[in-house]
């Protein structure tokens, strides 16, 4: 990500012979399932897409893949933030490749507040609550799940809004369960004795991108982990393992420089 950010040395791809001609099929059809999927997965970002497609391709169909000895590259980063380059101004210029990796962060995102909302304020003489214009917002936290749900109140009942604040400092609740990025991983990790190394790396990816972006708060999850299919979603079944088609993005990881 630019003469700053040198991603290109997290992680490597596995060392692979150029196939000889008349030796069947390289690749293409992992690559057309990969497409396939992306534009079929319901969580899909434009931001995840972007560069899941263009992973895929450098992996799989970039005519600059092989060295000249027949071996695949083993860096891709660089090759991909070649290709999306850089913007702005300046002696800091942005990075495309910090961009996309950035908004693919697995977090939890609470849901954007309505400007409209009423008084949820229980009155005492009347059942229901207050229902006037609201002027105020705090939140309640799932003790389960961790996620947040908006609670609004008017100025008359702040004492009330406060007492919500004061039991969620009480009672902070469970790490949320992450429902945004994630995807990266869940595309290009696989299941073996070294997927461990690969979701660190992706980790320091991640991290990376983030500090590239002037965001120090971030962190991966600790509890849910970095993969969006790892992610349980409250109310319904995990996605099976077995039905998930990656590639592996392995070999040397030696983290970022």
């Amino acid at each position: 990500m630019g003469a700053a950010l040198h991603l290109a040395h997290v992680t490597e791809l596995p060392t692979r012979k150029r196939k000889r001609k008349g030796g069947g099929g390289g690749g293409g059809d992992v690559y057309d399932q990969i497409v396939a999927r992306v534009y079929q997965d319901p969580r899909m970002t434009p931001e995840a897409r972007e560069l899941i497609l263009l992973i895929a391709w450098l992996t799989a169909r970039d005519p600059n893949r092989f060295d000249e000895n027949g071996n695949l590259n083993r860096r891709w980063r660089k090759r991909a933030s070649d290709i999306l380059g850089e913007y702005g101004h300046g002696p800091r210029k942005q990075s495309r490749l910090a961009d996309l990796l950035y908004a693919d962060r697995p977090r939890y995102e609470q849901p954007r507040s309505s400007w409209d909302a009423e008084c949820a304020a229980p009155m005492i003489r009347r059942k229901g609550s207050c229902g006037q214009p609201a002027s105020r917002e705090t939140y309640t936290i799932d003790p389960e799940t961790g996620w947040h749900t908006s609670v609004f109140f008017c100025r008359r009942h702040e004492s009330w809004g406060e007492q919500l604040r004061e039991q969620r400092r009480r009672e902070p609740g469970p790490e949320p369960i992450p429902n945004a990025g994630g995807l990266l991983p869940s595309y290009f990790v696989g299941s073996d004795s070294h997927t461990d190394e690969r979701l660190a790396a992706w980790a320091r990816l991640y991290t990376e991108a983030a500090v590239w972006k002037r965001d120090r708060l971030w962190e991966p999850p600790k509890a849910y982990g970095l993969c969006a299919d790892d992610w349980p979603t409250p109310g319904q079944d995990p996605i099976p393992q077995k039905a998930r088609l990656r590639l592996v993005l392995g070999g040397d990881l030696d983290g970022p420089r």
